[in-house]
């Protein structure tokens, strides 16, 4: 069989792609691309945030502020800046998105093809039916763990930093080739730029050195401008990064869900990476099931006793041994496991904390080193003339088969937050993050709905998921304060919605959502005695809530008709904020009610000078004026009540 052009092979992986991925094109945004572009503040300026983008760490755009929420920090500003540019020119609009990922991993495919024809020309053409390089290429293309990178947007940078960091192999070899400059400088700016795709470039300064020694004759004296190119580009980016995010690796979590390891002893934290190394391996020979969600308590904190733990060492050393006998015979499987555990160590816990036990997302490169390894099998297998051929282009067939309707289905999840989050919830059923985003989504929409019934079973949906998520990880903020929500659309009790709410205070009393969001419930009750307790048992957490005692002092007013206690709330809260326009002006008008004009004038003219555009308050100032005989002061003021505000009568007046 004739070997394939080159633009005939990438043709092939260009029509793979779509056929793979092509369903993702119609889908949303999800998960963490509202942190990248649709609630990223710098995104969302277009071409103008891009120099935002450049200087600024990650995760500021969407938070407002530098925040320490993981190790290390996020620098990737690379990818940051294309969704500038998409955002320019097509808004919130998530086809372009989708279409940048599939189009950018056409070309992972076809430059992985390509540096694997430089590298393997031994393999190459060999056998005329086929070509190992193809075969590879075509393996870690097809491979289901990819689905996470390419049907979330997000994963731009995944792609991005394997294209420059396979073009910099490419440059890498011209120019042990060649000793052409141009090659050396663009070994530098290509590695520099992967590097501002992704942190996890930098592991290619150890699998550069081992591509070079695995699948080259040049040694290492010969190889060291290359290196120096490598160790240029990387200190120049180091020292940007540092000027932007800092350098601590230390964790910076104060929570499971951002650290994992938190509640875990020392050697309990490596056991469970220990176990994660494993399902790595696991899910690159069998990926199924997928899920986003390996966030606690889906992978469980486990002792070294643990037979999977067991299972997992057993693996690895069986890897190192085979990696030691193969080194020096430059054995391609030896090279392929190097790679793997190379690329991975960044991700894998065991150098700093990363915020989550594993992702799939993790393996997309190294994912590449089980490829060569599948690869090399087949090819050894097809080599050997005692074997019938046609079972084993029969199992090639069906093991692209499996890998298709398994990316193509999965990728079926991604369409959105509620499809994505529902699914992996039924999967990862110990996971807080997807049981708890589940139950978010379902109950937003079901504040939506206007018709009774489905929005009861609709709320009552989310509800199971967020008592799941509840009940995995008690402390969880998040959880508690949606399960909180959704008790109140369903209830409208506050005595069931409240308790949720009262246990994130007893973790953090100053919990600003929680707080607003109780004010705005407990105002919606319509028992005053229930309001009362409830705001008291806020104080319980918190002593210094101003809204509260605000709260309180009109409940008793207005509800109750209770002056005095309305009067020692409404003090009270004066006490703790002197100038606050809205406690001034109730006090004003309890002193009115109490006939203590005298309070009254003092409290409403202090309000006045803090803002002087309602009219209510020039009126009820007025009032205090008339009734302590200061005639000429309550016009001035009944005057302005009219002036601001034309639908009041000036003849109500008593003057």
């Amino acid at each position: 069989m004739k070997k394939l052009s080159k633009l005939q092979v990438f043709g092939l992986f260009a029509i793979l792609g779509f056929l793979l991925y092509g369903n993702t094109l119609t889908h949303e945004f999800t998960l963490d691309d509202a942190i990248v572009i649709t609630e990223n503040d710098f995104t969302k300026e277009g071409l103008s945030g891009i120099w935002d983008q450049l200087s600024n760490d990650q995760f500021v755009g969407f938070y407002g502020t530098k925040k320490e929420l993981v190790a290390g920090g996020r620098y990737r500003p690379l990818s940051m800046v294309v969704f500038n540019i998409q955002y320019a020119f097509a808004g919130e609009n998530p086809f372009f998105g989708h279409l940048s990922n599939v189009l950018f991993y056409i070309l992972n495919g076809f430059l992985l093809y390509l540096v694997l024809s430089k590298l393997l020309p031994k393999f190459d053409g060999k056998l005329e039916a086929y070509s190992f390089p193809l075969l590879v290429s075509l393996l870690w293309f097809f491979h289901p763990i990819h689905t996470e990178v390419i049907a979330n947007i997000k994963g731009l940078d995944e792609i991005m930093a394997f294209c420059f960091e396979l073009t910099t192999v490419w440059f890498v070899i011209q120019y042990l080739e060649n000793k052409k400059i141009q090659n050396l400088i663009l070994v530098s700016a290509l590695f520099f730029l992967g590097l501002l795709s992704k942190e996890n470039t930098i592991t290619w300064l150890a699998v550069i050195p081992l591509t070079i020694y695995f699948f080259t004759n040049y040694s290492n004296k010969k190889a060291l401008p290359v290196y120096g190119a490598l160790l240029l580009a990387s200190a120049a980016w180091a020292a940007i990064r540092y000027q932007v995010v800092g350098g601590s690796l230390s964790s910076v979590a104060d929570n499971i869900m951002n650290d994992p390891f938190l509640e875990a002893t020392s050697s309990e934290k490596y056991a469970t990476i220990m176990l994660t190394l494993g399902k790595y391996v696991q899910l690159l020979v069998f990926p199924h099931p997928l899920t986003y969600d390996y966030y606690p308590k889906h992978i469980p904190i486990v002792d070294w006793g643990n037979k999977w733990v067991l299972f997992s060492i057993l693996t690895y050393i069986t890897l190192a041994g085979i990696t030691v006998w193969g080194f020096f015979k430059k054995n391609l499987i030896a090279f392929g496991i190097l790679l793997f555990v190379i690329t991975l160590s960044i991700a894998s816990n065991i150098v700093f904390v990363i915020g989550a036990f594993m992702n799939e997302r993790f393996v997309y490169v190294s994912s590449l080193g089980f490829s060569l390894i599948l690869g090399y099998g087949i090819f050894k297998l097809l080599e050997n003339t005692t074997l019938n051929k046609n079972i084993i282009w029969g199992g090639l067939i069906v093991i692209f088969g499996l890998y298709s309707v398994k990316t193509i289905s999965r990728n079926r999840v991604w369409e959105s937050n509620l499809t994505l989050s529902t699914n992996d919830a039924n999967i990862s059923v110990n996971g807080a993050k997807s049981n708890v985003m589940a139950g978010g989504i379902l109950t937003e929409n079901a504040v939506k709905l206007t018709n009774v019934v489905e929005k009861r079973k609709m709320l009552k949906e989310g509800m199971v998921y967020l008592e799941r998520a509840t009940s995995v990880y008690p402390e969880y903020i998040d959880a508690l304060i949606l399960m909180g929500n959704a008790k109140w659309e369903l209830t409208k009790d506050i005595k069931q919605a409240l308790p949720y709410y009262y246990r994130i205070l007893a973790i953090n009393p100053y919990h600003t959502n929680t707080l607003d969001n109780s004010y705005i419930i407990i105002e919606q009750s319509r028992n005053a005695d229930d309001k009362i307790n409830a705001y008291k048992t806020l104080l319980q957490y918190n002593p210094n809530q101003l809204q509260a005692y605000l709260n309180l002092g009109r409940t008793y007013g207005i509800e109750k008709k209770d002056l005095k206690n309305a009067q020692l709330y409404l003090e009270t809260a004066r006490k703790i904020s002197p100038g606050n326009y809205d406690v001034l002006t109730n006090l004003g008008t309890l002193y009115g009610i109490s006939k203590s004009y005298d309070k009254a004038i003092e409290v409403l003219e202090r309000a006045i000078s803090i803002r002087a555009d309602i009219a209510k308050t020039h009126v009820d100032l007025g009032l205090s004026y008339f009734f302590t005989n200061q005639l000429e002061r309550a016009k001035k003021e009944f005057d302005t009540a009219v002036q601001l505000d034309s639908s009041i009568n000036r003849l109500q007046f008593p003057i």
